[in-house]
């Protein structure tokens, strides 16, 4: 009976911090509201759909037992990565350069999968694109200026300073940032205006979404396989630190890859 009033209540919080959390993000006073408003409603239609998972998290340690992952499988081929190719594990993530919770990753938790994992030879990073169009109708230019970059051997490069400028991205605001990271401008604008890579990235949309994207971030975190493809664990959400690193460490028990990366006290 304790046990079981334990878990109620462990449910309650937790739904009660993730019911919370989008809260904060909501701003008045800016032109942006329509688009902090979006983000809470979709946020409170996924809690729907992930509090299943939580309760079976939750359950699990109550009873003991582990809850079984989510997989799917994705390619990884020709993708912008970073990393070692033959890195035991892989993380593809599909994000939105324009998204403030893909944004919150890339500023807190992305650097310490770097040193820890990436730095290391542990883990092989891949970038992959799911531009929201309903929510950010400029992120898609963001994605291909990346792309444009990468043409230079700036890919990323510009990720980094997509993320840092994520509010605009008009086309004198790309070519300033293109400007900033040392690309040839002429080359720049005449790749972005060609329209090579919108097919690319449709073709990225989908096959995320044929994976299980429902949202951004997401993430898959499995072994690294052929070099062409990887199964990977479902991670949804800007998670903290601790969940990647919960997931990345199994898998490095698992490959009988090298001892545990966590931090020392």
């Amino acid at each position: 009976m304790r046990a079981k009033l334990k878990f109620r209540t462990a449910i309650w919080l937790t739904l009660a911090v993730i019911v919370a959390a989008p809260l904060v993000w909501i701003d008045t006073s800016h032109s942006g509201v329509e688009e902090e408003i979006a983000y809470l409603r979709k946020e409170v239609a996924e809690i729907r759909k992930d509090l299943a998972e939580i309760k079976a998290i939750l359950q699990g340690a109550v009873r003991g037992r582990r809850p079984s992952s989510i997989t799917a499988e994705v390619s990884v081929l020709d993708k912008p990565s970073l990393g070692q190719e033959n890195a035991p594990i892989t993380i593809v993530e599909f994000s939105d350069y324009q998204c403030p919770y893909c944004k919150r990753h890339f500023s807190t938790v992305f650097p310490i999968i770097k040193k820890e994992y990436i730095d290391t030879g542990k883990l092989r990073y891949v970038f992959r694109d799911f531009p929201i169009a309903s929510l950010h109708p400029q992120a898609k230019k963001g994605h291909v200026a990346a792309y444009c970059s990468g043409e230079q051997d700036r890919f990323w490069e510009m990720h980094d300073t997509l993320f840092q400028n994520s509010k605009d991205f008009s086309v004198p605001a790309l070519n300033r940032y293109a400007q900033g990271i040392g690309l040839d401008g002429d080359r720049f604008k005449n790749c972005m205006q060609s329209g090579k890579y919108a097919d690319r990235i449709e073709k990225e949309i989908a096959e995320g979404t044929k994976a299980g994207v429902r949202g951004t971030p997401s993430f898959f975190v499995g072994q690294s396989g052929s070099g062409e493809t990887i199964t990977g664990t479902i991670v949804r959400g800007a998670q903290p630190m601790a969940r990647f690193r919960q997931v990345i460490e199994k898998l490095l028990k698992d490959t009988g890859a090298a001892q545990s990366s966590q931090p020392k006290p």
